[in-house]
């Protein structure tokens, strides 16, 4: 009689963060050619447990076996040696260096004798690689990876790790800052690799990525296991419902409160950003949300940087809280009443080795007192924030590198909500925020907006654009190619115009 052993097999998975349980005794396994979905809300372990399945993080108790044969991962090194590869959530790429250098600075194919190979054999392999991958969409091997926007920066992390000789790959919320058409080349990748007999582990908060290639899926709630499903017999409510413990108001991902808009908040006009010869002119109301979309590459990240006084602009105005011309930094957005939850929460919203608490009130400390700080009124409002918000935590004095990635998102969100800013600009806001945590995110920016607060919006989730926004902005090429009310807008109608005049 055959016995069918697991590709990789845990049992009695442990971790803990402090006070803060992320694991409690899981056991998990995945057989050879199979996709198993890791599903879950923020803080669920999802990927304390890929990591500690790929020696990216030790557990503190359980045991571990590959092919059968116990094994003890230290590294992800260690884990490669016996074919298991990651997708970290958190980008592990060098800015300084090119796209090429990246993808094979830890493979021996990169060098010979000891040496880097010629740039042009390093070059030639790189474009090997990204055309393997069916994922180029414009990346330049030769490009620095500062250069490159969040989602080139994400294609270039997919293509390093799937590149590798390995058995099993586990990706970290691999289409976190990828728009519909990288996505679906990345769903045709994973087909790709279980057909040849590879396993994949997809981390992910999207369910219709689960749906599309998942053979089974595995849900964590609060570190514990609460169940195997099977994606063709199990509707999107059980599933749900599985993962949150709860059933959630489909209200808040369809709608939101609809109010008379006020007068303007931010005026834009013929505001050209850098790399365009385009000018974008429009205005963002009190009580409103104007959405930003267009594919990957269609400006809508470099403009709301320019406005937000991150990136230069070349030419054009921006009316906000009083003062009229180009923004010229940040601080002085924030002065003009503005904040700005950025795409990169890693790089540029947090400090994740500073605490929960210190993050939180880092964008307005001046608030607290100019010489001494009110210490009772200052943690009085972090935790007013981490209630409102249902952060996660074992407490606010933890370090905010140890909280999940959504956790991590409604931390930054807290930081900006402290300074009452009179315009919020959300860049990919729920980017790695499970199904759970998108509706409280929802709720909280309707009752911002409800408020008086105007949003200006950039998201590549096309449900999320249409859900929230009172008028949709549609890019391409750096400008703005039509407006669509709420009424007009719809998924087909916004990706006819993106992909028409990207393709012009």
């Amino acid at each position: 009689m055959t016995v069918n052993i697991p590709l990789l097999e845990a049992s009695g998975i442990q971790k803990s963060y402090g006070a803060t349980r992320a694991l409690a005794g899981v056991n998990f396994d995945i057989g050879r050619g199979e996709v198993v979905a890791l599903v879950g809300e923020n803080g669920a372990g999802k990927s304390t447990l890929g990591k500690i399945l790929a020696g990216a993080t030790e557990m503190d108790e359980g045991t571990v076996s590959v092919n059968g044969m116990p094994v003890s991962f230290h590294s992800t090194k260690d884990a490669l040696d016996h074919g298991v590869a990651i997708v970290l959530q958190e980008f592990n790429l060098i800015p300084e260096m090119t796209v090429a250098e990246n993808l094979f600075l830890t493979r021996p194919t990169g060098y010979r004798w000891g040496w880097w190979k010629t740039r042009k054999s390093q070059v030639d392999q790189a474009s090997k690689a990204i055309a393997d991958a069916y994922m180029d969409f414009g990346i330049d091997p030769e490009a620095l990876v500062s250069e490159l926007s969040v989602a080139q920066q994400q294609i270039v992390e997919i293509i390093r790790s799937l590149s590798v000789d390995a058995q099993l790959f586990i990706l970290d919320e691999p289409s976190a800052a990828l728009g519909r058409r990288e996505t679906d080349s990345l769903l045709q990748l994973i087909r790709r690799l279980r057909d040849d007999g590879r396993s994949v582990i997809i981390v992910t908060h999207r369910l219709d990525e689960v749906y599309a290639v998942a053979d089974r899926i595995f849900v964590l709630r609060d570190g514990i296991a609460r169940g195997e499903f099977d994606p063709a017999s199990t509707s999107t409510d059980e599933l749900v419902a599985a993962m949150v413990g709860r059933a959630l108001d489909k209200e808040m991902h369809e709608a939101r409160t609809i109010q008379t808009p006020g007068d303007a908040v931010l005026t834009v006009d013929k505001l050209v950003v850098q790399g365009s010869s385009s000018e974008c002119s429009f205005q963002v109301r009190r009580g409103e949300i104007v959405g930003v979309a267009g594919l990957v590459g269609s400006g809508r990240t470099e403009l709301i940087r320019a406005i937000f006084g991150a990136d230069p602009a070349v030419s054009g105005t921006v009316v906000l809280g009083g003062t009229t011309g180009v923004i010229r930094s940040p601080l002085a957005a924030v002065r003009a009443g503005a904040a700005m939850v950025s795409e990169d929460r890693k790089q540029l919203g947090l400090h994740t080795a500073l605490t929960i608490h210190d993050n939180v009130v880092l964008s307005y400390l001046a608030k607290y007192g100019k010489f001494w700080l009110n210490r009772k009124k200052l943690d009085a409002d972090v935790a007013q924030q981490v209630d409102d918000l249902r952060i996660k935590i074992g407490g606010s004095w933890l370090d905010a590198g140890v909280l999940s990635g959504g956790n991590q998102q409604k931390v930054v969100l807290a930081k900006w909500l402290l300074s009452k800013p009179e315009l919020l600009i959300l860049d990919e806001p729920t980017r790695g925020i499970d199904v759970g945590a998108r509706a409280e995110f929802y709720r909280v920016v309707d009752d911002l907006v409800a408020q008086g607060m105007a949003v200006l919006m950039v998201s590549s989730e096309m449900p999320e654009v249409l859900a929230l926004s009172d008028r949709v902005l549609v890019m391409s090429k750096g400008a703005i190619v039509t407006e669509l009310s709420r009424e007009e807008a719809t998924e087909e109608r916004i990706l006819s115009f993106t992909e028409v005049m990207a393709a012009a």
